[in-house]
């Protein structure tokens, strides 16, 4: 199945402020590697690992931010 689109919109994920930088490059790698591998499998051609390697970190972020203005990060995001 190949995926087609006219329109390849640039899109960046950023690290958020509670992540340092090892943290945050580590956690995307790793969540990166996962859609790259799940793409692969799937046998998706074309741009899909990359969108959905956008997608799942947008995603990452949403809830990331929700645990953190909850408070539910244990042991501290940033001093873990």
């Amino acid at each position: 199945m190949r995926h087609t689109s006219d329109e390849h919109a640039h899109q960046s994920v950023g690290r958020p402020e509670y992540l340092t930088d090892r943290q945050w490059a580590g956690l995307a790698l790793g969540v990166l590697s996962g859609v790259v591998e799940g793409c692969d499998r799937a046998e998706l051609e074309g741009v899909w690992a990359s969108e959905l390697g956008v997608a799942a970190l947008q995603g990452l972020l949403v809830r990331l931010d929700e645990l953190m203005a909850r408070g539910d990060a244990r042991g501290g995001a940033a001093g873990g």
